[in-house]
């Protein structure tokens, strides 16, 4: 529907704009199409969102070419393309549009920072992207003058308007960003991305070790939430037949597995067979029994003598069993937490330092 709104409104600006200066250029056609992409973008970048961000904030990213990894990055630049493609054919000129493409990328932004109603972030992966697109149009503009035999106007020397206006602008966004905006600089706008080969290797080792070979993992990510690597970073792998796995990176001082979630998971199903464990478990005995038969097997550094065993919040029938553990490969893990069901299977592992609650906040 809304898509439908943006369409209307972009055409009747098409209309309009051309009918105006139909007796003032040879081009009104050009400068209503210049008009129209330009209307476009505004409404499709600054919409209003359900919830807003509520923070003034915008991101600096350190890795300029995340965003060409992304749809999102690919679909940005194509944004712009028509606007530089049509200032072109409207003006005759490469400079007046890029530098007017630039410019109402850097509002854009501006606006999405300011604005936190709207419910819009502002990341310099947008504006990277979408000052691509301009240059790409701008340059296809000037390539289908070429192609058709038109010639480019030449600069007009006596003209100040268009640098001193741009200028103006440029000033101003810096003003805003300087003085209102939080910038906020991190290594990655994207939250997650595919992971390096040594992550990919780590991890697989570690879910080897917790899950032999029944167990595979088909798919790994590094996740950095706070944008900046090394804080609250983990790698996340999908497992088959089911099951998540994570790693704190690049510490490692976290790793944790629950087989109980995924798309071919069951009630029935869910969970890892622990070898030579048999018969249900409904005490504190039967789940430090189950729990013990796999520690041993997987973890045989792990002290068993030592367990703590307590029944998993939820009255869902697991157990937790927690050991003392220690590993001269995660020198700083130093316990256990093995979680077993009613019927005797593993549901999930963790390994941690005593004291870990798990991510921080970013701030």
């Amino acid at each position: 529907m809304y898509v439908l709104l943006v369409a209307l409104v972009s055409a009747s600006v098409l209309g309009v704009v051309t009918l105006l200066l139909r007796d003032r250029t040879e081009r009104p056609w050009a400068y209503g199409a210049w008009a129209a992409m330009t209307t476009a973008t505004l409404f499709l970048t600054l919409w209003l969102r359900p919830v807003g961000t509520g923070v003034v904030r915008c991101t600096i990213s350190k890795d300029l070419w995340e965003p060409f990894g992304t749809v999102q990055g690919w679909m940005n630049v194509a944004l712009f393309v028509p606007i530089g493609f049509f200032g072109v054919r409207a003006a005759r000129r490469p400079m007046p549009p890029l530098l007017l493409s630039v410019l109402l990328a850097c509002g854009i932004e501006t606006a999405q920072a300011c604005l936190p109603v709207i419910g819009r972030y502002c990341d310099t992966s947008d504006l990277i992207t979408n000052v691509v697109g301009g240059a790409v149009g701008v340059g296809l503009g000037v390539l289908s003058l070429r192609t058709a035999g038109s010639p480019l106007s030449p600069w007009p020397t006596r003209s100040r308007w268009l640098p001193v206006a741009t200028g103006v602008g440029f000033a101003a966004v810096a003003c805003v960003m300087a003085t209102v905006v939080d910038v906020r600089v991190v290594d990655h706008a994207e939250p997650s991305r595919e992971a390096s080969a040594e992550q990919r290797t780590v991890i697989g080792e570690a879910v080897r070790t917790a899950l032999g070979d029944d167990f595979r993992v088909v798919s790994v990510s590094d996740n950095t939430p706070c944008g900046v690597d090394g804080v609250n970073e983990e790698v996340w792998a999908e497992l088959k037949p089911s099951g998540i796995a994570s790693l704190s990176w690049p510490d490692r001082d976290r790793f944790q597995i629950d087989v109980s979630v995924g798309p071919e998971a069951s009630d029935a199903t869910a969970g890892y067979p622990i070898p030579g464990s048999a018969g249900s478990v409904h005490d504190e005995a039967a789940a430090e029994q189950a729990a013990g038969r796999y520690v041993a097997a997987h973890y045989p550094t792990a002290d068993r003598k030592r367990p703590v065993v307590e029944r998993a919040d939820g009255g869902d029938g697991t157990w937790t069993v927690t050991y003392p553990y220690h590993d001269d490969r995660m020198p700083s893990v130093t316990s256990l937490r093995a979680t077993v069901d009613s019927a005797g299977r593993l549901r999930g592992v963790r390994l941690a330092a005593a004291a870990d609650g798990g991510p921080g906040d970013c701030r």
